[in-house]
């Protein structure tokens, strides 16, 4: 047997392993998660935001429900990563940053994790939700 036989089969059997693999039925990205679809009522409440749209120069990388209640809007600019998430008043003992009447926005969750939120993108971003909150929140409610 010439010597390089074994490893071209080996080579082979890992060359189709990866194919085989790439092929397969593949699972919700993330089976485990504590996020739900995000309703209706949170993307009129939202004003019809949607995955794409900018606030303040970050784009919306998507809206979920966490199973908790509320609406979570993921941000992200470069390699900079932040939710921020929308609760009823009261559904948390939290202060809020920013509140309207019926509804509290906190943000967190940065990625990488530890990085630094500039503020002015915080509050820049949140004042826009806030926007969209206040003028829909008398006619939508949360589920």
């Amino acid at each position: 047997m010439r010597p390089w036989v074994g490893p071209a089969i080996l080579a082979a059997v890992c060359a189709v392993g990866v194919v085989l693999l790439e092929l397969r039925p593949r699972e919700p990205a993330d089976p485990g998660s504590d996020r739900r679809q995000v309703s209706a009522e949170a993307i009129a409440l939202l004003d019809g935001l949607t995955a794409g749209e900018r606030i303040a120069g970050w784009s919306v990388l998507g809206l979920s429900e966490p199973r908790e209640g509320g609406v979570r809007v993921d941000f992200g600019r470069d390699d900079l990563r932040f939710s921020v998430t929308v609760t009823a008043l009261g559904q948390t003992t939290h202060a809020a940053p920013r509140s309207t009447e019926r509804y509290a926005l906190y943000y967190g969750h940065p990625h990488p994790r530890g990085a630094k939120i500039p503020d002015g993108a915080v509050r820049a971003i949140m004042a826009g939700l806030e926007r969209r909150i206040r003028a829909n929140e008398a006619n939508v409610a949360l589920p």
